[in-house]
Order: C-alpha cells, then sequence, then structure tokens
C-alpha cells in the first residue's frame, strides 16, 4: 500500500497541489513504521524467507497494528478526497497522457498503467498461488487511459490493498511460521509472476547439474511499460511530460535489469 501510495504523491507534487501531496508525503512515513511493526524494517525486509517467514505476529502486535491501520486509513482517505474534489487538479489529470485500450495491449503492458487503460490485467487473480488462491482482490480497471485513470485506479488499489491487509490480519492461521524445504533440484527450469505495485514482475531460473543456479532473469514491469510513456506523450505540450512521467511512475533500473 505504501509503494502504490508513492506513485500517488509523485503524480500528485508534479500536478502542483500541495495540500495532498504533503499530507501524503506524511502519510507514506505511517506505513513506512506500520511495516516496521510487522516485519522488524521499514521497508519489509527480514521477515520472508524460503518456506515462510522468520518470527509470528503475537496478539498484542496484531491488536496494535490493525488499530493504526485504521487511523492511516481514515488519514489516507481524506488526504485523498482534497484532490479529487478539486476542479484544478481534474482538470489537468481528465484527457492529459492518453493511452488506449488497444495501443496498451500492443505494447504488453502491464500493472496498474495497464488497467486504467481498461486492460484486466493482474497476475494475482491470472496466475494465482498461495494466499490468493483463497483470497481475491477485484482488478480495478480505469477507462480513459489518461492521468486522472491512472491515479484512480491507484486510489482504489490502496483502498483494496488496505481492506486485504485488514483481513488477512484479522484471521491468521494458527501452526508453524515456516515449512523446510528441500535442496533446489538438478536440470530444473522455473518461471514465477508476482504482481509487484507497478505490475508483473517476472523470475526465470535455471538450475545445473548440481542444482546450483545457472541462469536468473528478473523481468519489471518497467521494462513493458516505457513505451506506453512515449506514446502517451505523442501530441501532447512538453510542459505535460513531468505529469505524464510521474502518472505511470516507471523505473530506470527496472528497464535495464
Amino acid at each position: 500500500t505504501q509503494r502504490c501510495l508513492v506513485g500517488s504523491e509523485m503524480c500528485i507534487r508534479d500536478s502542483g497541489f500541495l495540500p495532498t501531496s504533503s499530507y501524503c508525503g506524511r502519510i507514506r512515513g505511517d506505513f513506512l513504521n506500520l511495516t516496521a511493526l510487522l516485519c522488524g524494517s521499514r521497508f519489509g525486509r527480514t521477515l520472508v524467507e524460503v518456506g515462510g517467514v522468520r518470527f509470528d505476529a503475537d496478539e498484542a502486535r496484531i491488536r496494535t497494528f490493525l488499530t493504526r491501520l485504521d487511523g492511516i486509513a481514515a488519514d489516507l482517505t481524506g488526504a485523498v478526497d482534497l484532490m479529487f474534489r478539486n476542479t484544478s487538479v481534474l482538470g489537468r489529470f481528465e484527457n492529459t497522457g492518453v493511452l488506449s485500450k488497444r495501443a496498451a495491449a500492443e505494447l504488453g503492458m502491464v500493472g496498474p498503467a495497464a488497467r486504467a487503460s481498461g486492460l484486466g490485467l493482474d497476475a494475482r487473480s491470472d496466475f494465482p498461488v498461495g494466499i490468493y488462491r483463497f483470497a481475491h482482490i477485484p482488478v480495478s480497471t480505469g477507462e480513459t487511459g489518461d492521468v486522472f485513470a491512472r491515479a484512480l485506479v491507484r486510489r482504489i488499489e490502496c483502498e483494496r490493498s488496505i481492506e486485504f491487509i485488514r483481513g488477512q490480519m484479522e484471521a491468521l492461521p494458527e501452526g508453524p511460521v515456516a515449512a523446510e524445504t528441500p535442496a533446489p533440484a538438478s536440470g530444473r527450469f522455473a518461471v514465477s509472476l508476482v504482481e509487484g505495485w507497478r505490475g508483473e514482475i517476472a523470475h526465470v531460473v535455471m538450475t545445473g547439474r548440481r542444482g546450483t543456479v545457472v541462469f536468473h532473469k528478473i523481468v519489471d514491469p518497467s521494462f513493458h511499460n516505457w513505451f506506453g510513456l512515449a506514446m502517451a506523450m505523442r501530441g501532447q505540450a512538453v510542459s505535460d511530460f513531468p505529469l505524464c512521467n510521474k502518472s505511470f511512475n516507471l523505473s530506470y533500473c527496472g528497464h535495464d535489469l
């Protein structure tokens, strides 16, 4: 949720609407601190390991987490409402940086940018594994493919992510937090698809004769989506580039993996 919020914050900042930008800057910090409460790291590190997680969450931590989440969610709703009720902001967002559904499909767009153009692509529903086989997050799509649609999709995904997190925290299963995993087998080829905050992330791994990894390739969503920004800027004023750029919220290093 906090990573989705970063994209929204950057888009808001380049629209010149400072109230929501300032609020979201602070709210992002609240989400980071909430992540630290659960994981021991503001960036979610150290918790997940092969086969499960390193440690469990006790009842007191869960209650604290949920109480703080409710407060942050209310703050986020208020901050984002300020923006979506402002006519000058909507005037900057609407019909700016339009990427059609057809163009998005032909370019192989993924993630929120693809969904804002009307493509219902989401690895959590298209290739459900783990918890996503049982708990489903509705796919959020837009129709207009402009900056407004990309901002709206992010807003909806923030809200649905919060509801998903709340539901999972209220129903954590009993039992061990990790399972023993065997060593990698030899001569295997594996593909993993997960839905990151920018979109679909693919990992391709191959093992050699002794089970050691001999090839590992990562494809970041930005690899697919940079050309979407280029298409959305066709016919646009140069002054629209910062806003359109932040609405796609792409990664330079993600493209160069």
